[in-house]
């Protein structure tokens, strides 16, 4: 008769020991969590690249940041640090870097702002530019550069100071809107 008791409590132990252990597997209940909060950071990424190619699959810019991000509430990407590299159709070369910067919903315009250095030669392999600004924003689908504040431009040892510049970069063309400053001497 003991044995029998003593058979049942071993298999209630083991019925017992068998419902704890299943409740301590289970994954414990969480909340829900609300998505559509204003801080919800839609995506980001750290030192980030992206590449824009045009028709043919060839690379026409590399974007580098050292963050990248979208607010899932707002289509407008931001930049921290951007660094654009862009390779004209004639061969030239521009290199732009600034504080901060962002990217049109569309994804055709580039604002940088905040220290902008742009650096560049055209295709026919010419002295390299220099050029400064607080803000420019580039254009990529017209590949144009374009600023209505200040800009300070050192080419070919001459310094230009001028209010506002449009750089087409298809054209090869620059044109500096007002307050031109600067002189030119024969070498």
């Amino acid at each position: 008769m003991i044995a029998r008791w003593l058979i049942a409590l071993v298999v209630v132990a083991a019925l017992v020991g068998t419902i704890l252990l299943g409740r301590t597997v289970r994954a414990p209940q969480s909340a829900p969590t609300d998505r559509t909060s204003d801080t919800d950071p839609g995506y980001s990424a750290r030192d980030a690249e992206i590449i824009e190619t045009g028709d043919d699959g060839r690379p026409r810019y590399w974007l580098n940041a050292t963050l990248i991000q979208q607010p899932s509430n707002d289509p407008t990407v931001t930049l921290t640090q951007p660094a654009l590299r862009y390779l004209d159709k004639g061969g030239g070369s521009w290199r732009a870097h600034a504080d901060t910067g962002s990217v049109s919903p569309g994804r055709d315009i580039i604002s940088l702002d905040g220290d902008v250095q742009l650096d560049g030669t055209l295709a026919d392999g010419g002295a390299p530019a220099h050029i400064e600004t607080p803000h420019l924003v580039f254009d990529t689908a017209r590949e144009v550069a374009s600023t209505t504040d200040r800009v300070t431009i050192d080419w070919s040892g001459h310094r230009l100071v001028a209010r506002g510049l449009r750089a087409d970069l298809r054209a090869e063309t620059l044109r500096l809107e007002s307050a031109v400053h600067g002189r030119f001497l024969p070498q």
